[in-house]
Formats: C-alpha cells, sequence, structure tokens
C-alpha cells in the first residue's frame, strides 16, 4: 500500500494531460509515422525551413509595408523554433530508452522471438541431456551444443543492433547540436538578432516611379504573405497530427497506471513496481514531448492570427498607394491638358492675328518644338523620384550635346537671327562673305541649318546661273550684307 498514492497520483496526472489535449477540437486527423531518429529530424527540419521563410517574409513585408509587427512576430517565429528544438530533444530522449513495442523494427522482433525459443529449446535439451534415457543422451548433447552455437550468434547479432542503436543516439543528438547552431537566432532575442534596418521600413519618395515601385513591393509581400500563411498552416497541422498522436499513447500509460494503482492484488506486488516504474518512466518521456509540442501549436496559430493582420495591413497600404497614384497621375494629366490648351490657344492666335503665311508656318513649327519640349519635359519630372542625378545626368549629356553640335547649333540661331524684324525674307537681295568666297545674289530659301543664293552678276544684275549654299552661321562667323530693294533705293537716290 505504500506505492499506492504515488502511483494514483501518477496515473491522474497522466489521464488529466491527455484528457486536455483531447479535449482540442481538430479535423482531418492523420497518424504520423513511427519515433524513428529520421522521423525526429524530418519535423525539425521542418520548423527550420518555416523559421527561415518568417524571417525573409518579415524583412520584405518591412520594407514595404513598415515594420508594423517586426518585433512581436519574430520572437513569436523564434519561440515556436525554440519549442521544435525542445521536441526533438525530448525525442531523442525517448529513443534512449526501452523501445516501444508498437514502434519496435519487424527483424528485431523475429531476432527476439527466435531466441526466445532457442533458449526455451536448450533448457529443454539440457533436461534430456541429464535425465533422459541413455540412448538418447548423446544425441541431446549433440542437438544441446548446437543450440548454443546458434544462441552464440543470435547474441552478437543483437550486440551489434544495440551498438548501432547507440550510435544513432550520438549521432542524433550531435545533429541536432548542429541544426541549433545554424539557427544563431536561438541564441538571443530576436529582435537584437535582427538588423535595424530590416525592420524599417524604406521610404518612398513622392514622384510616380516611386509609388509604382512602392506597388510592386507590395504586390511581392502580399504574395509572400500568403505563402507563409500556407507554410504556417501545413506545420501547424503537422504539429497537431504529432499532438494527437503522442496523447494516444499517454492515454492507454494513464488508464495501465491508475489500474495498477487499484489493483489489490498483492502477490504480484514486485511485477506491478516494475511494470508501474517502466510505465511511468515512458510516460514521463512522452510529458516532455507533449507540453512543448502545446507550446508550439499555441504559438503556431498566434502567428497565424497575426499574418491574417499582416494580409489586411498590406491590403490597405495597397489601398492607399493606389490612390496616391492616382492623384499623381492626375496631377500629371492636368499639366498635360494644360499645355495642350496653350498650344490650340497659340495656334488659334496665329491663325487669327498672323497674315503671312511665312511667319504663320513658322510659327507653327515654335509651337510644336515647344509643345513637344514641355510634354516631355514635365512627364520626365513627374516621373523621376530623385531630382539631383536627374539633373546631374542631363548637365553632362547637355554639355556633350552642346559641343559635339556646336555647329548646327549656331546655324539654328543664326535662322533664328534672320528672322528678326530687321532681317531677310525670300527674294531679298544679299551680299555674303563666307570663309572662302563672297556671293552677291538673291535670298530662294531660309532653312533651319542653311540658306540658298542664286548668284546675281552685271549691272544690271542678272542671274548667273550659279546656286551658292551658305550655312546660316554665316550671319555671326561671317560678313552679311542686305541690299535694298528698288522701292527703297529710289528714296535713297533722290535723298544722296
Amino acid at each position: 500500500m505504500r506505492m499506492r498514492a504515488p502511483m494514483l497520483l501518477a496515473a491522474v496526472l497522466l489521464v488529466g494531460v491527455t484528457v486536455g489535449v483531447a479535449a482540442d477540437p481538430t479535423a482531418n486527423v492523420s497518424s504520423p509515422p513511427a519515433l524513428t531518429p529520421e522521423t525526429a529530424l524530418a519535423s525539425l527540419n521542418a520548423s527550420i525551413e518555416w523559421y527561415r521563410q518568417a524571417r525573409v517574409t518579415m524583412r520584405e513585408v518591412n520594407r514595404s509595408a513598415g515594420a508594423l509587427f517586426a518585433q512581436e512576430d519574430q520572437e513569436t517565429a523564434r519561440q515556436a523554433l525554440q519549442r521544435a528544438f525542445a521536441v526533438v530533444r525530448a525525442r531523442a530522449a525517448l529513443l534512449k530508452q526501452a523501445p516501444d513495442p508498437a514502434t519496435k523494427p519487424p527483424a528485431q522482433e523475429r531476432l527476439a522471438a527466435a531466441r526466445a525459443q532457442l533458449e526455451a529449446s536448450i533448457k529443454a535439451e539440457e533436461q534430456r541431456a541429464s535425465r533422459g534415457p541413455a540412448r538418447e543422451r548423446a544425441a541431446a548433447r549433440r542437438r544441446l551444443e548446437l543450440d548454443r552455437a546458434r544462441l552464440s550468434v543470435m547474441t552478437e547479432l543483437q550486440s551489434f543492433n544495440n551498438s548501432l542503436a547507440g550510435n544513432a543516439q550520438v549521432d542524433l543528438s550531435q545533429q541536432i547540436d548542429a541544426l541549433e547552431q545554424s539557427v544563431p537566432e536561438l541564441r538571443g532575442s530576436a529582435a537584437a538578432a535582427e538588423p535595424a534596418a530590416a525592420v524599417v521600413a524604406a521610404a518612398g519618395g513622392p514622384g510616380t516611379w516611386a509609388l509604382v515601385d512602392r506597388l510592386i513591393r507590395l504586390h511581392q509581400s502580399r504574395g509572400s504573405v500568403d505563402d507563409l500563411r500556407a507554410a504556417t498552416a501545413s506545420l501547424s497541422r503537422s504539429v497537431g497530427n504529432e499532438l494527437r498522436a503522442t496523447a494516444e499513447q499517454l492515454r492507454p500509460l494513464g488508464a495501465r497506471l491508475s489500474a495498477l494503482a487499484e489493483s489489490p492484488d498483492t502477490a504480484a506486488a514486485a511485477d506491478a513496481e516494475r511494470e508501474f516504474q517502466t510505465g511511468l518512466a515512458r510516460a514521463k518521456a512522452l510529458t516532455a514531448i507533449l507540453i512543448p509540442l502545446r507550446e508550439q501549436a499555441s504559438l503556431l496559430r498566434r502567428y497565424s492570427d497575426d499574418l491574417r493582420g499582416w494580409a489586411r495591413a498590406v491590403d490597405a497600404e495597397t489601398r492607399e498607394v493606389l490612390k496616391s497614384l492616382g492623384l499623381e497621375l492626375l496631377r500629371l494629366s492636368v499639366v498635360i491638358a494644360i499645355v495642350l490648351l496653350g498650344a490650340v490657344v497659340w495656334r488659334f492666335l496665329a491663325l487669327r492675328y498672323i497674315a503671312d503665311g511665312y511667319r504663320r508656318r513658322l510659327l507653327m513649327t515654335v509651337r510644336t518644338f515647344v509643345v513637344t519640349t514641355t510634354i516631355a519635359l514635365v512627364i520626365v519630372f513627374h516621373f523621376a523620384s530623385e531630382l539631383t542625378p536627374l539633373v546631374t545626368a542631363l548637365g553632362f549629356a547637355a554639355a556633350g550635346i552642346a559641343f559635339a553640335l556646336q555647329n548646327v547649333i549656331l546655324a539654328l540661331v543664326g535662322y533664328f537671327a534672320m528672322l528678326s524684324p530687321n532681317g531677310i525674307r525670300v527674294g531679298d537681295r544679299v551680299s555674303l562673305q563666307g570663309p572662302f568666297a563672297y556671293v552677291y545674289g538673291e535670298v530662294m530659301e531660309i532653312g533651319f541649318l542653311r540658306i540658298r543664293l542664286r548668284e546675281l552678276a552685271g549691272e544690271p544684275p542678272t542671274p548667273t546661273g550659279r546656286i551658292v549654299v551658305f550655312p546660316n552661321s554665316v550671319v555671326f562667323t561671317g560678313t552679311f550684307f542686305k541690299h535694298p530693294d528698288r522701292e527703297e533705293a529710289e528714296p535713297l537716290r533722290r535723298s544722296a
């Protein structure tokens, strides 16, 4: 009766633990594989892979949507991984104990059964060799020697299997330690291990391009959150299955310990004590697995709830960015509309107040150039989130272009100088002194880059048949004279 109280107390505790696990509602129950070093490491590797995916996703979401849940959720993920390591270490300790008959490999079961049968045969042969008839003793001794040789071989085989099992346990512990070393965050707080820049969202610029880039980041973050939610749900189902399987193993142990505690049979007290101690040791090992499993399942449920908050935050941020992007595009459209309206007004005024067809075409050409350049600059500066690099790049580009096209630019400026109020028109007579020749002639055409003259000679001047072309830059680099026509020349002669 002295062991009755501790037996009863242990049985009540174990039954209470298993009942608490069974009360958890579940769905799609599936039996996990038998407990082996391979299955234990596979479960741990799944938790480590989930943790690394969670860290990558947290960094990505923090950069795009802000550090909304950063430190709290990093700590939750780290604690869940810590519970996974506690579970696998408890499983390694359970594997070091006497194996459960339900999980014993079939080859070891057959070897144990054959050994038990052989030991029984040896006992029978020993009795025949000592008590049997004289004519059967010699045959019994030969069979006894053969059975003892077989028993020796089986003993060596069992010793070899036991040594393999011991090496497997040592190797399992070493692998667990190596995996723990590969996760440095387990040695400290996740918030301290994470760089400060990783939990601060990158502030997006006010430009349209910055908003587009932020929208792309948010879309990628939303996909990463969905993937992490699926991985968390899968890991939660796996942990739940392991939790139920462990509870199923504990439940019959609790019932058996309760039966041993209530058994009035004192004749088999020694056997009951041994069975109780063996069952209690296994129950403690299973409980050491069960408790961190329940904690890990609870942490995963909390993390899954937080992920839903992440998804809502990313969606809200996406809506805000879309609203800002729409406003930016609306502003751009308004500015472009104002420029186009100015172009329409320019055209209306030119058609209404400019009677000269040549001047009208010139104003239309200038209008097209001004409107196109203005719209291009508006679009470039609107989509640029950083103006300083853009202005610097445009400055270097403009310097290079100006150096390479200096003659072309000078010719364009000369074109506008010729068309000034005191300039020349088609039909005027001019004298041009270029770098290599002097020409007197009548203006045939004034282009953006060149002026064409019909050469005149003699008195009165008559066409020589030659057409001379000068660059417009001759206005600045050469000598340029405009001769008065007949109407202007007659008053000048009379005044002279």
